[in-house]
């Protein structure tokens, strides 16, 4: 009888041994995959801060606006919030820039006044069919928030105004 009891012991303590040492290689087997996981991920962001800060997307919030043309074509358009814009602007473009705004505009500029834009005069749609990217500065977009427009509501009024975004 005692013999019985022992050799139930013994092999019940060669199954928890066993057992743990599954349970050790298990555990083992996951930190492992997580460290190459959390690895890649750090591996991955670093060449992503890398290939922003070298590409100039450093700071740009992106975003993308469809929409359908005329012809029910879908088309879609980057709008761009550089919060570096101000910096980079030259004298000439900002002085460009506010004679848009005011309306006196150059010959070589066929898109019209702001106001002409935004309040749904026509423009010629051959002055807007081939932007594909709107780009704002973060004053800008600032100074729009706070009267209400969002930046995505001025390029839509932009698009319908000259005609190739479908009411």
């Amino acid at each position: 009888m005692i013999e019985l009891i022992g050799g139930f012991f013994i092999g019940a303590g060669i199954v928890m041994v066993g057992y743990g040492c599954v349970i050790m290689f298990m555990n083992w087997r996951t930190k492992r995959n997580f460290a190459r996981f959390l690895e890649r991920i750090r591996d991955m962001a670093a060449e992503e801060v890398t290939r922003q800060v070298s590409g100039g997307e450093r700071g740009k919030e992106v975003s993308e606006l469809s929409f359908r043309d005329k012809d029910g074509v879908m088309n879609t358009v980057r709008i761009v919030i550089d919060p570096n814009l101000d910096a980079t602007l030259t004298d000439e473009d900002k002085e460009e820039v506010k004679s848009v705004l005011s309306g006196n505009v150059s010959p070589n500029m066929q898109v019209g006044t702001m106001d002409d834009l935004l309040k749904g005069h026509k423009i010629e749609e051959s002055a807007m069919e081939k932007v594909q990217e709107f780009v704002f500065s973060s004053k800008a977009v600032r100074d729009m928030r706070s009267h209400g427009i969002e930046p995505d509501e001025v390029v839509t009024k932009m698009l319908r105004a000259s005609g190739r975004m479908a009411e």
